[in-house]
């Protein structure tokens, strides 16, 4: 991804190392730092929280009376946004070179630097990864070190319990599942881990296990069930764990 593509190599080469030595004679406590991206199924964009973004690399971050938001200068209409689960409000590293900075391919695959004069940091499109715990009936949403999504679930109730080990999402990934094994039952944003056993949306939440077997998830308030099922892929590792 570079924001100079009609450049020749060696000049692209020596810009690089330019911005390379101003960030390090100026380095700051946001410098020369490795973050991990955010990316969605489906989706080619990796993205990172605004705010986040912004400090780090020096820029301004404004709203208009409309409340439409603005980084650096540059308008961040809805169509080029996403949240977080937690509300915090995405901008894509394309974006980012809109909005002035420098991007450049890291030294790693998958990496991008960027620069913004004197500051500077890599973003990383790290694996993803999933934990349950049936003990807390808590599932958290990890890419690489970034916590991208913590709730509340509940399993299998007694008799029915959900089984613990180590999975991978897929290969069924839906919108709008229907069980087999009751009833043609709705099961909405429905992830398959293991046979029958699904990670998917339901109206009744509770803070312990009361399902048939499924994981599930709620669908009010941030609808954390719409949210996994658009960030999570095919074959992300599920481990579900009873302690």
């Amino acid at each position: 991804m570079e924001k100079y593509p009609g450049c020749p190599v060696r000049l692209r080469r020596l810009l690089r190392v330019v911005l390379c030595a101003t960030a390090v004679a100026s380095a700051s406590p946001l410098s020369a730092t490795t973050v991990d991206g955010i990316t969605f199924d489906g989706a080619p964009e990796v993205y990172l929280p605004v705010n986040e973004t912004a400090r780090r690399l020096g820029w301004n971050v404004a709203r208009d009376k409309k409340a439409n938001l603005s980084l650096n200068g540059v308008a961040l209409t809805p169509k080029t946004g996403r949240r977080s689960f937690y509300g915090a409000e995405l901008v894509s590293i394309a974006k980012l070179a809109e909005a002035g900075a420098t991007l450049f391919p890291g030294e790693n695959p998958g990496e991008i630097e960027v620069y913004s004069w004197t500051r500077h940091f890599t973003v990383t499109v790290s694996p993803k990864r999933v934990e349950v715990s049936l003990k807390r009936q808590r599932l958290r949403a990890w890419q690489g070190d970034r916590l991208v999504l913590q709730t509340k679930i509940s399993s299998g109730r007694s008799g029915r319990s959900t089984p613990a080990g180590e999975f991978k999402a897929g290969p069924s990934k839906e919108r709008l599942h229907r069980s087999r094994l009751y009833n043609n039952a709705p099961m909405p944003w429905a992830v398959q881990i293991n046979g029958h056993v699904f990670i998917h949306g339901f109206t009744s939440v509770p803070d312990y296990p009361a399902s048939h077997g499924c994981i599930r998830m709620p669908l009010g308030g941030k609808n954390a069930a719409r949210c996994f099922y658009e960030w999570v892929v095919r074959g992300t590792p599920v481990s579900v764990a009873r302690g």
